[in-house]
């Protein structure tokens, strides 16, 4: 088990290396964009326009050969240093981490919630297969997984937005004042005087994040226990006199792998397709928005540095799928060696 593990983490320290330098080379290899604005501008301030380029390559130091480049950014990234970003002059980590944070404080509450809630009502349809409780929250699911996430992003800014527009707001609002909006909102509707600002202003997007992941989960744990409830240790289980919670929790120790698999597909998907949704309609200035961000103004660290968390996130989430089903299953590992 040790020997797979090790191998396993081998392998995906190699495999961050490899997609950082196909990242490195598309964009190094390519022509940038940018040198032919500052060429336009140029001509048009009545600078010299070789002089102008010249100068904006020497400031991202493009004017290195690519390999000693490479070497450099390698070397750096294998350090903690993962250089400056053109476009804020700070370092990339430290732009990282203050825009994660944003990114975080929806997507942890969603996925925890998700799950649970997934996993449970799954349960719960799948021990009463048949039944008007099964077909309700099957329709429930469906009805998740068929809803748009910008679409039910769309349609809640905008309910906020109309709701406010009633009593005095202007309508349409802008980014600086939905933190007010959505703070006055909760408070009108639900009063919940134990969260924060921040929290309050997080809660649209944690229920339409929660929605569609919510469905999935709910959906997959109903198909993998249906495979279960019947069985024999069930049966045994129930005439040994077992309450439904014990029960349960046999049924979804033998459908965990799966599971398991289902959980890490998510949070990938979420991390990159879900995200631009969310914080595109909710004017959040997460990782999503920094991404795109780099990518426009392409600020070649800060590209890579994001290109390295989306990496980073997929290779330990299949680093731990593995993990998981060592622990579930000791026979995975044991025939893998």
């Amino acid at each position: 088990m040790r020997w797979k593990l090790a191998r396993r983490a081998a392998f995906a320290l190699f495999s961050a290396y490899l997609v950082v330098s196909v990242a490195f080379g598309v964009i190094a290899l390519t022509n940038d964009p940018n040198v032919g604005q500052v060429a336009y501008h140029a001509s048009n301030t009545g600078q010299n326009i070789t002089e102008a380029v010249e100068s904006y390559r020497e400031a991202r130091n493009l004017d290195e050969p690519v390999q000693d480049r490479y070497v450099k950014w390698m070397v750096g990234i294998s350090t903690g240093d993962w250089g400056l970003s053109f476009s804020t002059g700070q370092p990339v980590l430290d732009v990282i981490q203050d825009r994660v944070t944003y990114t975080l404080y929806y997507l942890v509450p969603a996925v925890v919630l998700a799950t649970f809630l997934g996993i449970s009502f799954g349960l719960f349809s799948a021990f009463r297969q048949h039944t008007f409780e099964d077909r309700f929250v099957t329709t429930l699911a469906y009805v998740g997984l068929g809803i748009p996430n910008f679409w039910l992003a769309a349609i809640l800014f905008n309910a906020v937005v109309a709701q406010h527009s009633f009593i005095g707001f202007p309508y349409p609002i802008d980014a600086s004042q939905l933190s007010t909006f959505q703070l006055t909102f909760w408070q009108g509707v639900v009063p919940m005087p134990d969260l924060n600002t921040t929290q309050k202003y997080y809660l649209l997007p944690i229920f339409t994040l929660t929605t569609s992941l919510l469905a999935g989960q709910l959906r997959y744990t109903r198909a993998e226990s249906l495979e279960y409830v019947d069985t024999e240790f069930v049966k045994i289980a129930r005439a040994k006199g077992a309450g439904p919670l014990r029960v349960a929790r046999h049924v979804l120790r033998n459908a965990a792998i799966p599971l398991l698999s289902l959980f890490f597909t998510d949070m990938l998907s979420v991390l990159v397709l879900n995200i631009f949704v969310i914080e595109a309609v909710f004017n959040i200035d997460g990782f999503a928005s920094l991404m795109i961000g780099a990518v426009s103004a392409r600020d070649l660290p800060l590209i890579l540095g994001v290109t390295m968390v989306v990496a980073f996130v997929g290779i330990v989430g299949n680093f731990l799928q593995d993990v998981g089903y060592t622990v579930l299953d000791p026979r995975v590992g044991s025939d893998a060696n």
